[in-house]
């Protein structure tokens, strides 16, 4: 039986690394007005309201460290990368310092990093973060460490543990509110625990297309479940138990009439969230059902849903004759994947045909509605741009590039060649592509990931009838 690789939605990859961006910038932010607080001995900026736990000012340092280094994973230069690599090492060394103050009970000056005049004159920054968060830090630092593709499923494996903690301590927070402050995870701040879920699915996120997240990422209706109803799975624990505890204590319900209630607030939203899902599952069904219908069109490539071979000569031949009656210019574009054959024996032809499949999201996402993009044969695509001098076609297939050097390609990148030909009025559909594909040879012969446009023909004086 063979076995269907994923495709991913072009728009939730590029959505998730937006999101991934602004977790780490939120992060940060969050995390230096805490130290602000700290700094200036401003108690209202470490915790989320007065009264409440505040979060240490190692915590804090911890907390900008991680979401620099995430900020930086998402840049390909070595050097940055590198150094964001570094601040997850620091993270990571942050807690597991901490960890050893409670193992062998002795000062090893991580509670005060930063310089400055000393907290309420006690000599020392206040507080050490808890265990739970220690450890959360260690698992922080090393999901940041760790190079996704080749130590992917140990990270997972980290991801799982700091959801595990970050979800207690959301989920215990009622209970502290309660007074019961000697749990364990009842003594984690509540942004405490924020920021690490969210840096948590920040990393998670900046590899859309690896691990837990491909899923998510995923152009079935798997994909469209879990974008919509993982997140509220994960903080349903957490507003149930919060939600109890202001039954049982800030009400003074007994506990028989706060389960009640619980019952009938958890048996609704269940309901809710089926109802929900049906309906999504009722809508994709819908589109998948005529998306399927568009495939099978004799016009179109199954494996990239572009246009194919024969689409692509007939309108061809509209523009050439459009041209002819009634001078209306276009161009071509004729593209090829770079080292492609490379890429199908590193990794495999159902590898190779993912990529193919997203070649064609990135191109009729590069183009306007009257635009055609068709698979030309194995790796290389034409676009047909009616209307369209030499510039503007320079311009499209600069936006191509864009495209492909942005993307999350799941397993190294991929860059494409272009050749840029205008139709003159004495080409021929073979001559045209003839002068582009000349083009695109010289881009590869200056090596690849660029666009050469092809010298126009001599012009040809048009017979009048």
């Amino acid at each position: 039986m063979a076995i269907v690789p994923f495709h991913h939605d072009l728009g939730v990859v590029q959505g998730f690394l937006r999101f991934s961006r602004a977790v780490a910038l939120l992060v940060c932010a969050v995390a230096l007005v805490v130290l602000a607080g700290w700094w200036w001995d401003r108690p209202l900026l470490t915790t989320v309201w007065p009264g409440q736990a505040a979060m240490t000012a190692n915590a804090a340092i911890g907390f900008v460290l991680s979401g620099s280094s995430l900020l930086l994973s998402q840049h390909y230069p070595p050097g940055r990368s590198n150094f964001g690599r570094g601040l997850s090492l620091a993270v990571l060394a942050i807690g597991a310092v901490t960890l050893a103050e409670y193992l062998w009970v002795t000062d090893l000056g991580i509670d005060h990093l930063i310089g400055g005049p000393p907290a309420n004159g006690s000599g020392r920054w206040p507080g050490r973060m808890g265990e739970p968060v220690a450890v959360g830090f260690v698992l922080l630092g090393g999901l940041g460490l760790l190079p996704a593709r080749r130590w992917l499923y140990l990270r997972e494996g980290l991801a799982v543990g700091l959801l595990a903690i970050a979800m207690s301590g959301l989920a215990s927070y009622g209970i502290a509110l309660a007074g019961k402050s000697e749990l364990l995870f009842g003594r984690m701040p509540i942004h405490t625990a924020l920021l690490l879920l969210l840096a948590t699915l920040g990393w998670l996120s900046a590899t859309p297309t690896l691990g837990l997240t491909r899923v998510a990422t995923a152009d079935t209706l798997g994909g469209a479940l879990a974008r919509r109803l993982l997140l509220p799975a994960l903080l349903l624990p957490a507003l149930f138990a919060f939600a109890f505890q202001l039954l049982q204590s800030w009400l003074g319900l007994p506990d028989t009439l706060a389960f009640v209630f619980m019952a009938l607030f958890s048996g609704g939203v269940a309901a809710g969230m089926v109802w929900w899902a049906a309906n999504l599952f009722d809508k994709l069904e819908r589109q998948r059902r005529e998306s399927i219908a568009l495939r099978n069109d004799a016009g179109t490539d199954i494996l990239t849903g572009l246009a194919n071979r024969r689409a692509l000569d007939e309108a061809l031949a509209g523009l050439l004759r459009s041209q002819r009656e009634h001078d209306r210019m276009f161009s071509l574009l004729m593209l090829d994947l770079d080292r492609f054959k490379t890429f199908n024996d590193e990794f495999g032809h159902l590898a190779g045909d993912q990529v193919l499949r997203i070649t064609g999201q990135l191109l009729r996402a590069a183009l306007r509605p009257s635009d055609l993009a068709a698979r030309y044969g194995g790796e290389e695509f034409v676009l047909l741009l009616p209307e369209t001098d030499v510039a503007g076609a320079s311009e499209v297939a600069t936006r191509v590039l864009d495209a492909f050097r942005d993307f999350a390609w799941p397993y190294r990148a991929v860059t494409v060649s272009i050749g840029v030909a205008q139709a003159a009025f004495s080409d021929g559909s073979e001559d045209l592509i003839r002068r582009a594909d000349a083009a695109l040879y010289d881009a590869k012969h200056a090596g690849r990931d660029q666009t050469v446009t092809a010298v126009a023909p001599p012009t040809v004086a048009r017979s009048k009838i």
